[in-house]
């Protein structure tokens, strides 16, 4: 019908809006893109900062080590040739600016102003190219704190001058540097991801209400309407979207309409009908077999027409919105006991949970699931085998289990659609309109609970009604 197209369009667009995956949404992909952009340019900020910093700061380092060095490695040529000091005369003589230690090479061996560093200071081949009378500088750890060596040959006097510069106060800025650069690395997607999670909600906010409202109609409430609320990006999607309600509302009512108006105009012949035929079996008894025969098909057919008739008018003043709900608390397991005949009571299991689960529903309505259940079992699946009242924290469930082939695996999904018939062998080959599942579905929806339908593994069909449980005692049915 053209009225389970237009609900299927909007559960289709239901589960586009909704759809990232399970519960996720645009905001959380929004607010993760912030995210990783704000982590991403956190570390190559931080990266590039580190770099940038520590290369000046080194830089500056060497060239003052280097000036010091060539400085004194100056006034101890002097002082060995012009002053005839000794080597530790001319080292004791050096200034030292920058916290350093020196040492002398002349004459074969080694002299130095601090027993902190000894010959083992200098790299072999740093003292090679120094002797050589190349100058150079080395990185090196001196009681495993970082150092700079800077070597130069001292002119005239065939010696070689080393300087050594502690590092570690440098080392201790580089290391606070980095903490810094971590901790903001770590702090600044956050903070952006929160900033991004409340940046995106109003921007989401018509994207939310349009969500809801779809939700909203696919599950039969057709008078929800979109607000704009003055939001210019959300008026054209609510005046599309409100008409297009408006328009389905209109065709749902005219379908109602139409089927309650055929509904009552077929009452009244088929109330001709059924006297007609009250009035025949009176004469049931003086017919021949062929009249008995026709006449017990004739009253089939008759009482299939007046449920179809029922039918038709319930689910025409369902959708109609004018039957009314009766809600009240009621034991789901004495409503089944008083509803079923009594050839079936015998087949009723209802366990220790079931027995004092309460619900709140509607009486006829929840009566009549249970007996067209009944009734799909007695006409379409060779009889009913089991009707079962359990519960569980939550939820109370009525089951209604048959002995018969069972349902196509294609069937579980439209077993609920109007006018819907099984094609199995028994199931599409008996009697019914195709309304009674229907309205199992549709009574159960309003009840906010829901049906669903599976094959038993021993074979046969199983019906489950789920309903959600009350906390207050209900009265006896």
């Amino acid at each position: 019908m053209a009225v389970n197209a237009w609900r299927s369009a909007f559960r289709a667009g239901l589960a586009r809006l909704q759809g990232w995956p399970g519960e996720a949404g645009i905001r959380l992909r929004a607010t993760l893109a912030f995210g990783l952009v704000a982590g991403a340019v956190a570390v190559l900020g931080g990266v590039a900062v580190w770099a940038s910093v520590a290369g000046y700061l080194l830089s500056q380092r060497h060239e003052a080590a280097t000036a010091q060095a060539m400085a004194n490695d100056e006034q101890v040529a002097r002082g060995l040739q012009s002053s005839g000091l000794t080597p530790p005369q001319a080292l004791a003589q050096l200034p030292h600016q920058l916290a350093s230690s020196s040492l002398l090479y002349y004459q074969d061996e080694w002299f130095t102003d601090d027993l902190t560093v000894s010959r083992s200071t200098i790299p072999a081949e740093l003292a090679a190219l120094v002797r050589g009378g190349q100058p150079h500088s080395q990185r090196v750890a001196v009681g495993g704190s970082p150092a700079l060596v800077v070597g130069l040959p001292v002119e005239g006097a065939g010696a070689a001058y080393y300087e050594v510069f502690m590092l570690t106060e440098l080392d201790e800025s580089l290391t606070t540097l980095t903490l810094v650069l971590v901790a903001g690395g770590l702090l600044i997607p956050v903070a952006t991801m929160t900033l991004g999670w409340w940046a995106v909600r109003p921007a989401l906010r018509p994207v939310e209400q349009v969500a809801g409202a779809v939700a909203a109609v696919a599950s039969g409430d057709l008078r929800v309407r979109i607000d704009p609320r003055g939001d210019a990006s959300l008026r054209l999607i609510a005046e599309s979207f409100n008409s297009t309600v408006d328009a389905l509302e209109r065709r749902v009512r005219m379908d109602a309409k139409f089927a309650a108006d055929v509904s009552h105009e077929l009452r009244s012949p088929l109330t001709t009908m059924v006297n007609t035929v009250h009035l025949v079996e009176r004469y049931q008894d003086s017919m021949d077999s062929d009249g008995q025969e026709a006449l017990g098909l004739l009253r089939a057919e008759v009482d299939g027409f007046q449920q179809l008739v029922q039918d038709l008018l319930d689910i025409s003043r369902s959708d109609a919105g004018s039957d009314r709900l009766a809600m009240v608390e009621l034991r789901l397991a004495e409503l089944v006991e008083r509803a079923l005949p009594p050839d079936l009571l015998s087949r009723v299991e209802v366990t220790s949970g079931g027995a004092s689960a309460v619900v709140r529903g509607d009486k006829r309505r929840l009566r009549q699931a249970l007996m067209n259940l009944v009734a799909n079992a007695e006409l379409h699946g060779a009889g009913v085998t089991a009707v079962r009242v359990d519960a569980t924290e939550q939820l109370a469930c009525l089951t209604v289990e048959d002995a018969g082939p069972g349902l196509d695996v294609d069937e579980l999904e439209r077993i609920f659609d109007r006018f819907s018939r099984g094609r199995g062998s028994e199931r599409g080959s008996t009697t019914g309109a195709g309304l009674g599942l229907a309205l199992v579905a549709q009574h159960v929806r309003l009840m906010d609970g829901t049906v669903s339908a599976e094959n038993r593994p021993t074979g046969g069909a199983r019906f489950v009604i789920r309903l959600p449980r009350s906390t207050t005692e209900a009265p006896p049915c």
